[in-house]
C-alpha cells in the first residue's frame, strides 16, 4: 500500500509543480479540480469506463477531450495520463491532494457557519471578511442550517470555534453550575 501512497503523491506533486507558475494558475487548477471531482462523484461509471481494458485509449482520450474541453490542459492531460496508467481510480484521491496543497500555498481555509436560519450573501461576506483578518488567511464558509442552536451563530475554521449561541451560552452556564 505504500507503494500506492507514493504513486499518487508523486503525481499529485507533479500537477503541483505545473500548477506553481504562478499564483492564479494555481487558483484556476485548483477551482477545475473541485468541479471535476463533484462531477466524478456523480458520474462514477465513466471512471469505470475509464479504467476498463475493453476500450481502446484512444477513444478514452477522444471522451476526456470531450467531457473537460473547458478545463485546463494540466488536468485534462492528468486524466489521460491517469487512464494510460489505469490510475483513474484513484483520481479523486489526486485531485483532493491537490486542492489541499493549493489551499495551503495559497493561504485559503474552509470553514463552517451553523445558523438556525440561512444567512445572507452580505452576512456571511461580513464574517469571512473579519475571519480572515483574525487568521490572515483567506477564509470561505458555508453555511448550514442546525435548528439545535435555538438562536446565534457558531463558526468552525480547522480547530478554532467560536460558539456565539443560545445553546452555546446555555452550555456554558450549565457547566459552571
Amino acid at each position: 500500500m505504500t507503494e500506492l501512497n507514493e504513486t499518487i503523491n508523486n503525481w499529485t506533486f507533479a500537477l503541483f509543480d505545473l500548477a506553481r507558475e504562478s499564483d492564479a494558475l494555481l487558483a484556476q487548477l485548483s477551482n477545475d479540480c473541485a468541479e471535476i471531482l463533484k462531477i466524478i462523484k456523480q458520474n462514477k461509471e465513466y471512471l469505470k469506463i475509464l479504467n476498463s481494458f475493453d476500450l481502446p485509449n484512444e477513444k478514452k482520450y477522444q471522451m476526456i477531450d470531450e467531457a473537460f474541453i473547458s478545463y485546463h490542459p494540466y488536468i485534462v492531460n492528468i486524466i489521460k495520463l491517469a487512464t494510460k496508467k489505469h490510475m483513474v481510480k484513484y483520481l479523486d484521491i489526486i485531485l483532493h491532494h491537490f486542492i489541499e496543497l493549493s489551499n495551503d500555498k495559497l493561504n485559503i481555509k474552509y470553514g463552517y457557519v451553523y445558523s438556525t436560519k440561512k444567512l445572507t450573501e452580505k452576512e456571511i461576506t461580513k464574517l469571512q471578511t473579519k475571519l480572515s483578518n483574525k487568521f490572515s488567511a483567506k477564509i470561505i464558509l458555508t453555511n448550514i442550517i442546525d435548528p439545535n442552536l435555538i438562536g446565534g451563530i457558531k463558526i468552525k475554521v480547522d480547530e478554532f470555534l467560536i460558539d456565539n449561541s443560545i445553546l452555546g451560552k446555555l452550555n456554558k452556564i450549565k457547566a459552571l453550575a
